[in-house]
């Protein structure tokens, strides 16, 4: 694990001049960390804005559950008044035809009556 001499002789221009060279690794190395850069703050953008939808779309969604809750509260509400009033439908049907029979009997019994006179 020695020391591996650099050859310089065919550079001859300083190191900071080579840097500015558009084939240096320097200058590769250069654009490749404004390209990320450039990525990182596109990136980050993109997970603000999808973040910030995030909870938009949480917000509608916990709106949207309470409109359910209130909904199918109104559902049994109404499922209740429909069934109370089919049992009192049904209740007044039983009375008008308790109420016929005695109509119909106490017609029997005054006719009956009436014509003992």
């Amino acid at each position: 694990m020695g020391h591996i001499p650099v050859d310089n002789s065919t550079s001859s221009a300083p190191s900071s001049a080579s840097a500015a060279e558009p084939t240096s690794p320097q200058h590769h190395l250069a654009q490749l960390r404004v390209l990320m850069s450039r990525q990182k703050a596109e990136y980050e953008s993109k997970i603000a804005s999808l973040e910030q939808r995030n909870r938009e779309l949480q917000l509608e969604i916990k709106d949207m559950h309470s409109k359910l809750g209130q909904q199918r509260r109104w559902h049994r509400l109404a499922e209740m008044k429909m069934q109370n009033a089919e049992r009192a439908k049904e209740d007044a049907e039983r009375r008008n035809e308790m109420l016929q029979k005695e109509m119909e009997e106490f017609f029997e019994t005054f006719g009956e009556i009436n014509r003992w006179k």
